[in-house]
């Protein structure tokens, strides 16, 4: 009993200095720091002289009551892939990650089909599975496709985990699943929303955020293989999210992410001048973001940058475009793709641009559908030209 006794007084002041120094060691330098690769790979596409093009349409729901999170990448061979989450709702037991098809001849979706669900998951990683969401698609520069998303193992979305497999047929097939290891604490409470963003050595910078004891967020740099190479902190506190990241010349890129924190809502900026291996301190923009997610691309082969964001003041029911002259954090609204009183939800913008200079953006559509709009540059000057809203 006396030995019993002296062993816990040993044993809990150790425990207990563990757990004072978990917080410190989660929001310290990141363990897996190495000098990040300097350079963006800047996309150049075949644009085509034309008048102003802009359509829009909703993609089928596969039946499924709730949708969510879409992301948009390019396929090999043309085309633009679609994925998201949906399921009876949010979190749920049921949700799964969808996958359409979009091909230019027909201007259409393909039916969209089922490409990952828990148990799927669960068998890949041989580990339980609770939930899934947030996919986040990206197509490499050698034509394999990438798709990382988030999973729930215990608790909500603060304890999430990133994983990501691959296709090497435009998305017909995958490799089977695996976990990012980005924390040496229990591996919990990396996110990710928005694509990746190819490094001029081939590696991917994948924009990431994390949730526990704490807001802020982060790139991780991936090596051509898959593998982890660092790990950057971009913001500290409790109030950033969901960064997207935008290069604009081989040195220059700029964060956009959402605000978290008390109201005002409004947009937060970062920027780097040194190929990302160091980025400003975040600062709040004058656009207004209700805590939304938000995109960001550039115009064709020109850096200025424009944005789709909630730009309504008390919810997320507008959804506008914004575009910046020569300095991004100077933008202005110039269209809304839903119009305020609606009282509905639309949220979450994707955006990517294919090889032939058109701009597709997805959104939530009420939790219900999820809309595509695909437009061209002269839509977007178009719009630039007119007296500002």
């Amino acid at each position: 009993m006396r030995q019993s006794l002296s062993m816990n007084r040993r044993i809990y002041p150790i425990l207990g200095c563990l757990l004072l120094l978990l917080p410190v060691a989660i929001h310290s330098v990141d363990l897996l720091s190495v000098e990040p690769s300097a350079g963006f790979h800047i996309q150049e596409t075949d644009a085509e002289a034309s008048g102003a093009v802009f359509r829009q349409q909703l993609l089928d729901a596969a039946g499924q009551q709730s949708v969510h999170a879409a992301t948009l990448a390019n396929l090999p061979g043309g085309g633009i892939g679609a994925w998201w989450f949906g399921g009876s709702r949010e979190g749920g037991k049921d949700v799964e990650i969808w996958f359409a098809r979009y091909e230019r001849s027909s201007g259409r979706f393909s039916p969209a089909r089922s490409i990952m669900s828990r148990h799927q998951l669960a068998s890949d990683l041989g580990r339980y599975i609770r939930k899934l969401g947030n996919p986040a698609a990206f197509l490499d520069r050698d034509g394999r496709l990438w798709l990382f998303f988030v999973s729930v193992s215990i608790g909500g979305w603060a304890g999430s985990a990133v994983n990501v497999m691959t296709s090497d047929d435009g998305g017909i097939n995958w490799s089977p699943a695996r976990r990012l290891v980005t924390s040496p604490f229990f591996n919990i409470s990396t996110l990710v929303r928005t694509p990746p963003v190819l490094m001029r050595d081939g590696s991917l910078a994948l924009p990431a955020y994390h949730e526990f004891l704490g807001k802020f967020a982060e790139i991780i740099t991936l090596e051509a293989d898959g593998s982890i190479r660092s790990k950057q902190r971009l913001t500290w506190g409790r109030d950033a999210l969901q960064p997207a990241l935008v290069p604009t010349a081989r040195d220059q890129a700029h964060i956009f992410m959402r605000y978290a924190g008390p109201p005002p809502k409004r947009m937060l900026y970062a920027s780097t001048e040194d190929g990302g291996r160091s980025f400003s301190k975040a600062r709040k923009l004058d656009l207004p973001n209700w805590d939304n997610s938000v995109a960001a691309a550039t115009l064709t082969g020109d850096p200025h940058v424009w944005l789709v964001y909630n730009s309504s003041e008390g919810s997320r029911e507008t959804l506008s475009i914004a575009i910046s002259d020569e300095n991004p954090a100077l933008s202005r609204h110039i269209h809304d793709f839903t119009e305020s009183g609606s009282g509905g939800e639309f949220s979450y913008p994707a955006i990517v641009t294919d090889p032939q200079g058109f701009h597709h953006v997805a959104w939530t559509h009420e939790r219900k559908n999820i809309s595509h709009a695909v437009f061209n540059d002269a839509w977007l000057l178009q719009l630039l030209s007119e007296p500002a809203q």
